[in-house]
């Protein structure tokens, strides 16, 4: 699952998963699948896209070691690790495409993704990648927030957290005593889908309040505010109607 990086505490992600039934594991491509078409939604350029493929890649993986493990109890390590590496990367590209159409500086993305990337390969571990890979999938819902706010979506603005928050509210079933429980991983997983299902629908709202506005989705954030041809603002803040075609009056 791809929010499974907000539930899952650093210490036990060396721990070994609990028995996995096989309509379980194909049920987690679902959440998979819609985190990933809201990615894509969201990214506002070819680097973004990149990123969102990345990600989705990073999903992808997990989800098959899942399918692999529950259905024929093969167990390919490589395909488990590759969820942070993969899921820290794309989100960084997906992050920095947001930041450069929002006009937010991108050095400190930089900076912070290489200082942890050098971590990572001497440590030779993936807890730098899973503590950054859960950061950067939270800024993304801040910055999804941001650029929907802007383009007038109220409703897609609040459910980005909203997502957040229902993944969250995982952190404490992780830990039940019967959380290994096939009835108990259902509850979570269920409650998983439905936390990106709420991300794929807010960055679908965040897309078409861009391209309703018949702008160029790459560039929609960047095109300064266009004001009617006949209208004239003040000094005072009243605008003054002139017919078109006319002379601007001095003011």
């Amino acid at each position: 699952m791809f929010m499974d990086v907000l539930p899952i505490l650093a210490s036990a992600a060396e721990e070994q998963p609990p028995a996995l039934s096989v309509a379980l594991a194909v049920e987690d491509f679902a959440p998979t699948l819609l985190a990933f078409a809201g990615f894509l939604l969201l990214a506002p350029s070819a680097l973004g896209k990149v990123g969102a493929v990345l990600m989705g890649a990073g999903g992808a993986a997990k989800s098959t070691w899942k399918l692999l493990h529950a259905a024929w109890s093969i167990d390919v390590d490589w395909l488990d690790d590759l969820l942070f590496p993969l899921l820290a990367a794309g989100g960084l590209l997906l992050a920095l495409s947001l930041h450069r159409s929002l006009r937010w500086w991108c050095w400190p993305l930089l900076l912070l993704g290489t200082g942890v990337a050098t971590l990572a390969v001497q440590a030779r571990s993936v807890q730098p990648a899973f503590v950054f890979a859960t950061a950067i999938v939270i800024w993304i819902s801040v910055l999804g927030t941001v650029r929907a706010w802007k383009h007038g979506n109220a409703l897609a603005a609040g459910l980005f957290p909203v997502s957040v928050l229902a993944v969250i509210v995982l952190v404490p079933l992780r830990g039940h005593a019967a959380s290994d429980a096939l009835a108990f991983q259902w509850v979570q997983q269920g409650m998983n889908t439905m936390a990106q299902g709420i991300f794929f629908v807010a960055a679908l709202l965040t897309y078409r309040a861009v391209k309703g506005k018949g702008k160029d989705f790459t560039d929609a954030d960047t095109v300064d505010r266009q004001w009617p041809a006949d209208e004239h603002t003040g000094y005072d803040g009243t605008r003054r109607h002139e017919p078109q075609g006319g002379r601007r009056r001095r003011l």
